[in-house]
């Protein structure tokens, strides 16, 4: 039987049928309220977290100061690269919304890589992607003002809701703890970047009117 919690180009979809069976049976499914912790930074990992549903926000702690530095949604495996080599989580992953994470056995995902090819393959794929955009994110990390990581966060939401417009998941404060700055940063910061025409702010709702610019307000700020 089909999971329907699962994305069509899920890695639910490339196992056999033994190996699904497996790992669903011996996973276990939790739910996180908005503003719980899935992953604490330094912790080791004993289980692959796969985000069925809701949205995460992926931050770093250095010297006292805590970044957001990626926003994932449904279909997402967590800290897929840290799985492995056994390592400590360089990051969190704190709960935006009501989030239901799936918690998967690692030896036996181990097995499914060893004995199926195409798996393997799209594991592979899924943690070539995700390393690159981790480093990416974290060199830049330090580089950053409060326009800059700002910025960041609307870009990030673009590209989990898939469209240019969309609406804030959380409100002014919760959006200035999710950046590391005050209430007052954000507050100035969409002020700014409405009245140069870069977006459209209503409430909660967002529309990117400029996507160049605010990407290099991203990169740069």
């Amino acid at each position: 039987m089909i999971n329907k919690n699962f994305d069509e180009n899920s890695w639910y979809f490339f196992l056999d049928e033994e190996n699904r069976t497996k790992i669903l049976s011996n996973s276990t499914v939790a739910d996180y309220n908005k503003g719980e912790t899935i992953i604490k930074q330094g912790i080791a990992p004993k289980q692959i977290p796969f985000l069925e549903k809701g949205m995460v926000k992926l931050t770093s702690t250095n010297n006292n100061r805590t970044t957001t530095f990626k926003i994932i949604a449904d279909n997402t495996f967590i800290g897929l690269m840290c799985a492995f080599v056994k390592k400590k989580f360089d990051f969190s992953a704190i709960a935006i919304i009501p989030s239901t994470v799936r918690m998967i056995d690692r030896s036996l995902f181990e097995e499914a890589i060893r004995t199926n090819g195409k798996f393997a393959v799209h594991v592979v794929h899924e943690m070539s992607l995700t390393t690159n955009m981790i480093v990416t994110e974290l060199i830049q990390l330090n580089h950053k003002n409060a326009d800059g990581a700002i910025c960041t966060i609307l870009l990030e939401l673009s590209i989990v809701f898939k469209s240019k417009t969309f609406q804030l998941p959380f409100n002014r404060i919760e959006f200035a703890n999710t950046v590391g700055y005050s209430k007052e940063s954000v507050i100035t910061c969409l002020s700014s970047l409405q009245e140069q025409g870069i977006i459209k702010v209503s409430g909660k709702a967002v529309e990117i009117i400029d996507l160049n610019r605010l990407e290099k307000i991203a990169a740069y700020g």
